[in-house]
C-alpha cells in the first residue's frame, strides 16, 4: 500500500522520542545523589527529557485505541461488544460489577486511568513548570526559542491531563501548583465553574506562546491548534445539558451546581466561537488545518469491495495526519491489534464488535440524493428496504464495518455459517466485525505502526456546526460545514428545510458516523444526560410495551440494552449471500447496567481513606 505510514519513512513523527525517552527522573522521584535537582534543572537536555516525558504521560493516561487497557472505550458503549478474553473489562462496566472498592483492571495491571494516575502525572507537570522557573532553566543552545515552547507544551499537558481526568470523575481538583506532600494536605474538589476558569488559562497560556506548526522534526508536539481545540471542547462541554441547565438524575452531590442549574444560551455562543478559532487558524496565508480529500473517488483495490481508498487514508496518509489531526498519538499500537479483531477465518478473535445501535446510524442515501436514517419514515419513501439493510448507506458504513455478505480481502464474509458464524468460537456475537482503521492490506509477517487521532478537525467542525445551531438555528454556515464533512466521505447532503431539532439529529448522529472508535461516544453521550433524556426513555418504553421489542428502533440511546442481527435462510429473503436467501433478523444481544451512578466514575475507596475532604463522585 502506498503512503503507510512509518516513523523511519519521514521525519513527520519526530515525537517517537517524546514517547520512547528514558530520561528525565527528576520528575519521578525526589532526586538522588548522583543528580540534583539544580544540576538537571540547569541542562537544556535534561530539561527537555523533562518536556519529553511528560508527552509520555499524557499517553499513558489517554491510552487511544485501548483506552481500557486492552479494549477500545468503545466496549462500554453503545458501537461495541468486547469479548471476553483479558479479564473481560468491558463487561466489568456494562454488567455493574466495578465500584469504589473495585476497579476494572487487566490481567495483573490496573487500568492506569484511575485518579491517583492522573494526578500522578499532573504533579509531574507542575515540578517541570516550578523546577524551569526556580532554576532559571537554559534555552536550547542551538534553536532559540525551545524553552518557551517547552514550557507552553507543558501547559496544555496539564490542561490535557485535567480534562481526561474531568470527563471521567467530573468535579476535580485543578492542581496548577507543586503540592507539599510533607504536609497535612486537605484537598477537596472544585467546581466546574472554577475548573473552566483554571484550565482555560493554561489553554490560553499555551495558545499564545506556542507556534502555529511545529518544525516537521517536531511534529506531534501540541501547537496553538492543540490549545485552541482543546478550549473549544471544554467550552463544548461547558455549554451541554451537564453543565448548563440539565438536570443529573439522582443525588447531584456536584461542587457548586446551583451555578449552572439555569439554562444559559449564550454558553453555545462561547463554544462556537471557540471552535471557530481553530477553522479560522492560518498558517503561512492558508488554513492550518483542512479535511483530507486525497485518493479522489477510487475504491480499495480487491474484487466487489465498496470501501473507498479516502476514507482508509484518513488513518494513514502523511498527508491527512499533518493537515486534519489536530492532537496525534503516534504508535498507539502494532498490527497485532488489527490480528486481534479481524474474523476468526483470518486467525483473528474478534475481540471488538460493532452494536446493530451503531449499524443503525449510518444514514441510507434516498433517491432525492439526500441521506436519511434507517429508522426515519423517510427513508421508506426515499426508497429504503429492510430486506436489504446493506444498500446504498453511508460510504464510511463500508469502511468501519464487515457485514455479513461483504468482501474482506477478496472473500466473502459469513456469518451464517463457517468459522466466521454468530457464536463460533472467537467470532461474532453482533452479527458484525470491525474494520476501522484496519490496513486492509495486512499480513501477519508485515510491520506497520498504528497511529490514534487525540482530536481530529471533524470533531471541531461539528461542535461548530451544533453550537451555531443551537444557538441561532440552522443557517446555510451550519449546512455548509456539515455537507462538507459529508462530501468528504462521499456521503450525500442532509436535507433542506430541517427545524433546529431535526438539525441537532443529523449532526449528532454525524459525530457517532465520523467519530466512531475514536473514544468520543461515551463521554459526547453524557455531557448531554442522552441516557435519561425524555425523548430516549419514551422509545426505551415503547419497545418495553411492544411484542416486539427488538423491532421498535430507534433504539433507545440508554445504554441499558443492545442488539445485534442474524441472518436467517429463507427462501423469501432478499439478501443473498453465497447463493443462499436470507433475511437479517434484529435480536437483543444483552442487558447492561446503566444507572445515575454511571455517569461519572468513583473514586477509589483508599483514595477518600487518604484525603477524607475528598467527597465521593454522585451516586456512589
Amino acid at each position: 500500500m502506498k503512503n503507510k505510514l512509518y516513523i523511519s519513512k519521514t521525519v513527520l513523527f519526530g515525537l517517537v522520542f517524546l514517547l520512547l525517552m528514558s530520561c528525565a527522573k527528576v520528575l519521578d522521584r525526589v532526586p538522588d545523589s548522583q543528580i540534583t535537582e539544580e544540576i538537571a534543572f540547569a541542562s537544556w537536555d535534561k530539561v527537555n527529557g523533562m518536556a519529553n516525558n511528560l508527552y509520555r504521560d499524557m499517553r499513558d493516561r489517554d491510552k487511544g485505541i485501548v483506552g481500557l487497557t486492552d479494549f477500545s472505550i468503545s466496549g462500554i458503549t453503545d458501537e461495541c461488544k468486547g469479548t471476553k478474553v483479558e479479564t473481560a473489562i468491558p463487561d466489568q462496566f456494562n454488567f455493574g460489577s466495578f465500584g469504589p472498592s473495585i476497579g476494572m483492571v487487566g490481567p495483573g495491571k490496573t487500568l492506569g486511568i484511575y485518579w491517583a494516575d492522573f494526578y500522578n502525572s499532573i504533579r509531574k507537570t507542575n515540578v517541570f513548570l516550578a523546577g524551569v522557573e526556580k532554576y532559571k532553566s537554559p534555552d536550547n543552545p542551538l534553536q532559540a526559542g525551545d524553552l518557551k515552547n517547552r514550557i507552553a507544551e507543558a501547559h496544555f499537558i496539564r490542561a490535557y491531563l485535567h480534562f481526561l481526568v474531568a470527563r471521567w470523575y467530573g468535579d476535580v481538583v485543578y492542581m496548577d501548583y507543586v503540592a507539599d506532600l510533607a504536609g497535612n494536605l486537605q484537598f477537596e474538589r472544585q467546581s466546574w465553574p472554577t475548573f473552566v476558569k483554571k484550565i482555560l488559562a493554561d489553554l490560553q497560556y499555551a495558545a499564545d506562546n506556542l507556534p502555529v506548526r511545529h518544525l516537521d522534526i517536531e511534529y506531534g508536539r501540541a501547537d496553538k491548534g492543540a490549545a485552541l481545540a482543546l478550549k473549544a471542547i471544554i467550552l463544548y462541554m461547558n455549554a451541554s445539558p451537564m453543565y448548563n441547565g440539565g438536570k443529573l438524575p439522582g443525588n447531584d452531590t456536584r461542587v457548586g451546581k446551583e451555578s449552572y442549574a439555569a439554562f444559559d444560551i449564550n454558553k453555545w455562543k462561547l463554544a462556537a466561537d471557540a471552535a471557530k478559532a481553530v477553522l479560522d487558524l492560518q498558517n503561512n496565508g492558508g488554513s492550518r488545518y483542512f479535511l483530507y480529500t486525497g485518493k479522489g473517488n477510487t475504491y480499495q483495490a480487491e474484487s466487489n469491495n465498496m470501501v473507498y481508498a479516502r476514507i482508509k487514508q484518513i488513518y494513514i496518509d502523511v498527508a491527512a495526519i499533518q493537515n486534519e489531526w489536530i492532537l496525534v498519538m503516534p504508535n498507539n499500537k502494532a498490527e497485532s491489534w488489527q490480528g486481534d479483531h479481524i474474523p476468526p477465518s483470518y486467525g483473528g478473535a474478534a475481540r471488538l464488535q460493532p452494536l446493530q445501535e451503531q449499524v443503525d446510524e449510518y444514514e441510507f442515501i434516498g433517491n432525492d440524493g439526500y441521506g436519511y436514517a434507517t429508522y426515519d419514515p423517510k427513508a421508506k419513501a426515499k426508497g429504503f428496504d429492510e430486506n436489504l439493510p446493506y444498500n446504498n448507506r453511508d460510504p464510511r458504513f463500508y469502511s468501519d464495518i464487515m457485514y455479513h455478505g461483504c468482501t474482506y480481502q477478496n472473500k466473502v464474509i459469513n456469518t451464517a455459517t463457517g468459522t466466521d458464524k454468530i457464536g463460533a468460537q472467537n467470532a461474532t456475537s453482533t452479527g458484525y466485525y470491525l474494520r476501522k482503521f484496519f490496513h486492509e492490506d495486512w499480513k501477519r509477517s508485515g510491520s506497520w505502526p498504528l497511529h490514534f487521532p487525540m482530536i481530529r478537525l471533524p470533531e471541531i467542525m461539528l461542535i461548530y456546526a451544533e453550537a451555531m445551531n443551537q444557538f441561532s438555528g440552522p443557517s446555510q454556515e451550519v449546512y455548509d460545514v456539515v455537507n462538507n464533512l459529508r462530501a468528504r466521505s462521499f456521503m450525500a447532503p442532509v436535507p433542506p428545510g430541517l427545524t433546529q431539532a431535526e438539525m441537532l439529529k443529523y449532526i449528532q448522529r454525524e459525530r457517532r458516523v465520523e467519530l466512531f472508535y475514536e473514544n468520543k461516544r461515551y463521554f459526547y453521550a453524557r455531557w448531554n444526560l442522552e441516557p435519561d433524556s425524555p425523548a430516549e426513555l419514551a422509545q426505551e418504553a415503547a419497545a418495553a410495551a411492544s411484542s416486539t421489542p427488538d423491532n421498535v428502533w430507534p433504539y433507545a440511546r440508554t445504554q441499558r440494552i443492545v442488539h445485534g442481527i442474524a441472518p436467517v435462510a429463507d427462501p423469501a429473503g432478499k439478501w443473498v449471500v453465497g447463493g443462499v436467501s436470507y433475511r437479517m433478523q434484529r435480536f437483543k444481544l444483552e442487558d447492561r447496567v446503566f444507572t445515575s451512578k454511571n455517569y461519572f466514575w468513583p473514586l477509589i475507596q483508599s483514595e477518600l481513606t487518604n484525603c477524607p475532604t475528598l467527597i465521593q463522585s454522585p451516586n456512589w
